[in-house]
């Protein structure tokens, strides 16, 4: 697998862990937070989308301008239909996919706006880190709901999309 092609291919890894806790959330448990401060789940969800599209409404304004919001108002009310905001989030995944692809084929930095990246990859990277950090903090809002999934389902749906090894 030559590197760009393993590079994306992290990225759709990333991105089928990110559907897969997003599975997770549901009307019953869609306020949960991970701390008393914390935000409630659908808007771990809604920011996570909110901060790809952001980030490439600044490097890459073409893959963002078909992006909408998974926001109901400016005050960040996520949209109250989760499957919209789920719609969002996998909008938002191809984009960032489409983008880093162009910025690797085309080479140099990832600019515009105050925003600079020397390099695709530093921008996949960000991308890859801030998802997993919302993640780790799902999971924990749902631990402490009482909801933290089996390992029969994160083996498969977390781990097993980076591990090689059979068990």
């Amino acid at each position: 697998m030559e590197h760009v092609e393993a590079l994306l291919e992290s990225w759709d890894r990333q991105c089928r862990i990110v559907d897969a806790v997003a599975s997770l959330v549901d009307d019953a448990n869609r306020h949960v937070k991970p701390s008393d401060d914390g935000m409630p789940l659908d808007s771990q969800l809604a920011h996570m989308h909110g901060v790809r599209r952001y980030f490439l409404s600044q490097v890459a304004p073409v893959h963002a301008e078909n992006l909408v919001s998974a926001y109901a108002d400016k005050d960040g009310t996520p949209l109250a239909d989760l499957g919209a905001i789920k719609a969002c989030l996998n909008s938002s995944a191809q984009a960032v996919r489409s983008a880093v692809q162009a910025g690797l084929e085309r080479g140099g930095p990832m600019a515009g706006g105050h925003v600079v990246y020397d390099n695709a990859v530093l921008f996949l990277q960000h991308m890859v880190w801030h998802d997993g950090w919302h993640v780790g903090l799902i999971f924990l809002a749902l631990r402490l709901n009482g909801q933290e999934p089996p390992e029969e389902w994160e083996e498969p749906n977390v781990w097993g999309q980076w591990r090689t090894e059979t068990w």
